[in-house]
């Protein structure tokens, strides 16, 4: 797979990962409530249709070399969205939240070094199975995307 065929497929993904994560997330919000479950579970959706969609779109250049076509949307899409998560907190509305949320589970009490840095690896723990989670979807809804089109075009 070209450099801008991969660059292309990344790009789609992030669009359709916003496009489809907005309406899904307000859909589940109505039917299960202001949850967790229902934050991911349209996260976890919107990851895999908009793996899908790159599938079937890119299937052409994903058939080339499949196994390394599809590791390496599926890695460098995992990448983009662990560029949205760290750099999430640092944009205008998450500075107060990220600095009082911390303060409070201490009683306001001076927050040490070694708390704010238990406090970075707990955000970074949660990274690792966003991480996992974004590959093993996107490998599945690429393939099924290619498998997709195959069947729609034979």
């Amino acid at each position: 797979m070209k450099l801008e065929s991969l660059v292309a497929a990344v790009a789609l993904y992030a669009v359709l990962q916003v496009l489809f994560a907005f309406p899904l997330t307000i859909a589940a919000l109505q039917f299960l409530g202001v949850t967790m479950a229902a934050h991911y579970s349209a996260g976890v959706a919107a990851v895999f249709l908009s793996m899908l969609v790159v599938g079937c779109f890119f299937s052409t250049e994903i058939q080339q070399a499949p196994r390394e076509a599809i590791w390496k949307i599926a890695v460098l899409s995992a990448f983009y969205e662990l560029i949205v998560v760290v750099f999430q907190p640092t944009l205008a509305d998450w500075i107060p939240f990220a600095i009082s949320k911390p303060k409070e589970a201490f009683d306001g009490t001076v927050v040490t070094t070694v708390e704010w840095f238990l406090y970075n690896l707990s955000r970074r723990g949660n990274m690792f199975p966003n991480i996992v989670i974004i590959i093993s979807l996107g490998i599945f809804g690429l393939y099924a995307g290619v498998k997709l089109k195959q069947t729609l075009y034979r």
